[in-house]
């Protein structure tokens, strides 16, 4: 249009020079902004996106099998859960929420086989033996045409009809827990497993094709994801990565098949059909062009998607010599191997080089049998082509040629594919439970305790995420969830006594962890004074310096820091197969003290996602943090008068730390003491020190006693501490 405007108006204006000048910039309108062709995108990268849900979303035809993030096509509103806890005691109540939805994901436009793994925000939420790792409900329905109405979905929308969404393939979440979640709905991507084993790329091409173009192709992907805005869309994405010609064959159907020279490949000689003149002017034979080497790519990058790392995707560069700057980068939503792609990648490369050379002729209509993808000869010599394309005109067809390519192995060679960081597919495994009566707040050692402090600790194999955690007897109350695993294992054999050091530096301890995610570092003493590796072994708790692997998930630990938090007795008290817990916090859940009694019996559940039974634990008295530390430093000095006067230091509950280098505070409504003489006489101090006569002491001596054999103990609020024992030589 713009051609003959401006070419008349330059006429007008110029005479034949304006005329010409006018049909020149006229044609440059017409072929870049009136007519100028519309963009074509082929598929690109970007099944692994965040799953949509928005009307209008394409749903991908999958092959052999993919990993793709699919389109919600339905979804309630999220089901809220309420829990109270506390409220006991003092302590306020709290009440936490927490949240399930269930939703609909199309996969698929074509039938499907199964489902492998499903990610839930990049983490594994069903692993490749089919257990999930966090509570739902879940259905799948492979896209055939006579599938049923889901249940769920029909039960939900049965007033306005409910589709069975037939042709596509459907995943179904039921009651999907959504607490490992932030308590939203995660991005989903599943691995579709659509066809057995590799798929070829013939049978794609005639899929998307509606079965019209047959095609003769070697080449088998692991998967393929038919995406973009029409049916040629997806075939140029194909022949644009692999050289492809489509060819008509007798049939009324198009072959596809590569433009690669084979050995058994048949040529056709063009001889007098080239035409050698035309309106009374003579031809060349062959109008022969080389585009520059300079506009060719020197680099070609193929974008593809890695089995061997989840279906991440992935890069593969081809590199030839030469001076272009040239960088062809091309997306192929495929599945394949490392080594694969590298090899398209080579020979695609070789090919845009290979076929720079190129040429038109002109033959009579005659000729025809010239279709694009034939093999042709123009002369005497050697040379063979391959038409590109032809066009049918007045005088004949005019044929557009490109020097053939001959076929090449291409050689294989190493191809890095980069180091795969996969999310852990592994089963839970059976729970392993533990209860930890601390004497302090995980969160708050320092502070005195109003209440017990109990623990429960829970851990399984590489795939164990949580538990749900029960009060056994009394109706099973739920305490809560355990929302990580700990960083626990087992004592491999006991913890020696250290005697009279606090820092044991003799003794050392062999732990094997729970699985080999659980890590164990070392501390320096600047570390240890800020709290690092603190841990419980059986019912010490310990400090450790020094964390050496031995392999297999087994630590032995040295330079420990002993009887720390008043647990000093527990120091000789070890056996083999104790409990060894890191206390840093994550991983404990704190139980209610409204669901057991301070210094009674307790028994608590646990039931993990591979627990078919149970898991019990009994603890026997917890509320050590309610109970009073027991002196230490036991003195004696004998007066003139014969009287033994006998002193210790008292300890606080709240001496965890030393901050100030001042005595602690009591910790206690009064300081009180019991002093035990003897077997006896029980005696009640208000302070730390107490005076026996000089009668008593004799009375001892009259009874053959060498020793006056004493118990102190301290009496707290809430209980008593465990006894000081000394003897005092008479």
């Amino acid at each position: 249009m713009a051609t003959l405007v401006l070419t008349a108006v330059g006429t007008a204006l110029g005479g034949p020079l304006g005329g010409a000048l006018g049909g020149l910039l006229g044609q440059q309108v017409d072929q870049n902004i009136l007519f100028k062709p519309k963009a074509v995108e082929v598929p690109r990268l970007q099944e692994l996106a965040v799953q949509t849900s928005s009307y209008g979303s394409q749903i991908p035809r999958i092959f052999g099998k993919m990993r793709v993030a699919g389109t919600v096509i339905w979804a309630t509103d999220l089901k809220e859960t309420r829990e109270s806890q506390g409220g006991g005691k003092g302590r306020p109540k709290s009440t936490t929420y927490s949240y399930s939805a269930c939703l609909a994901v199309a996969l698929s436009s074509r039938s499907i086989k199964n489902i492998g793994r499903i990610w839930a925000d990049g983490k594994i939420l069903r692993g490749s033996a089919g257990d999930f790792k966090t509570e739902t409900g879940f259905r799948f329905y492979r896209g055939h045409e006579d599938q049923s109405v889901d249940g769920l979905i029909a039960s939900v929308e049965a007033e306005a009809g409910t589709p069975a969404y037939r042709g596509a393939a459907l995943a179904v979440f039921e009651d999907m827990d959504l607490t490992d979640y932030g308590n939203r709905i995660p991005s989903l991507t599943f691995e579709v497993i659509a066809d057995d084993g590799t798929i070829s790329l013939a049978a794609i091409i005639e899929d998307i094709s509606g079965h019209r173009i047959t095609a003769t192709l070697d080449e088998t992907l692991h998967g393929f994801a038919a995406g973009g805005q029409d049916r040629r869309t997806v075939l140029d994405a194909i022949s644009d990565n692999f050289s492809l010609s489509y060819q008509p064959s007798s049939s009324r159907s198009i072959e596809a098949k590569p433009r690669e020279l084979q050995a058994s490949s048949e040529t056709v000689p063009l001889g007098d059909s080239i035409l050698s003149s035309r309106n009374g002017q003579p031809v060349e034979r062959a109008e022969t062009q080389i585009l520059p080497e300079t506009k060719l790519p020197r680099q070609y990058g193929l974008r593809y998607y890695e089995p061997a790392r989840d279906y991440q995707s992935g890069l593969q560069n081809a590199f030839r010599p030469g001076q272009s700057r040239v960088v062809l980068n091309r997306d192929f939503p495929a599945a394949i191997p490392a080594s694969q792609a590298k090899k398209i990648a080579q020979a695609k490369l070789r090919s845009l080089y290979q076929e720079r050379v190129t040429a038109q002729v002109h033959i009579l209509r005659a000729g025809q049998s010239a279709t694009p993808g034939t093999f042709v000869r123009i002369d005497d010599s050697e040379d063979i082509w391959i038409v590109r394309n032809w066009e049918l005109n007045h005088l004949g067809i005019v044929l557009g040629l490109s020097k053939a390519m001959s076929s090449l192995t291409v050689a294989d060679r190493p191809t890095d594919n980069g180091r795969p960081i996969k999310e852990i597919d592994a089963l839970a495994g059976i729970t392993r439970l533990a209860l930890v009566d601390l004497p302090f707040a995980v969160d708050a050692p320092t502070q005195v305790s109003d209440s017990a402090r109990l623990y429960a600790a829970a851990a399984g194999d590489l795939g164990w995420r949580n538990a749900q955690l029960f009060a056994s007897g009394g109706g099973n109350a739920l305490i809560g969830q355990i929302p990580a695993p700990a960083i626990m294992g087992t004592s491999l054999e006991p913890l020696r006594p250290s005697g009279r050091h606090i820092i044991d530096r003799k003794n050392k301890l062999l732990v094997q962890m729970h699985n080999r995610s659980m890590i164990l570092n070392d501390a320096d003493k600047a570390q240890l004074w800020s709290g690092n590796n603190i841990a419980a072994i059986g019912a010490e708790i310990i400090q450790f310096g020094f964390a050496e692997p031995m392999g297999d998930g087994r630590y032995l630990l040295s330079y420990i820091l002993r009887g720390l938090g008043g647990t000093e007795r527990e120091i000789d008290r070890h056996i083999a197969g104790e409990d060894f817990i890191l206390l840093d916090g994550s991983g404990l859940t704190e139980i209610d003290t409204r669901h057991y009694t301070s210094f009674l019996p307790f028994q608590v559940s646990a039931i993990g996602r591979g627990d078919e039974a149970p898991v019990l634990r009994l603890i026997d008295a917890p509320g050590r943090a309610l109970k009073p530390w027991s002196p230490v430093h036991p003195r004696h000095v004998l007066n003139v008068q014969g009287d033994v006067e006998i002193s210790w230091t008292r300890r606080s509950r709240a001496g965890l730390t030393w901050p100030d280098n001042i005595e602690t505070p009591l910790a206690e409504e009064t300081e009180r003491y019991r002093v035990t003489i003897g077997s006896n006489v029980t005696l009640e101090q208000m302070q730390p020190s107490i005076t026996i006569p000089a009668e008593q002491v004799q009375d001892h001596r009259d009874s053959g006693a060498a020793t006056l054999d004493l118990e102190v103990r301290q009496v707290g609020s809430h209980n008593i501490s465990d006894p000081l024992y000394f003897a005092v030589a008479i």
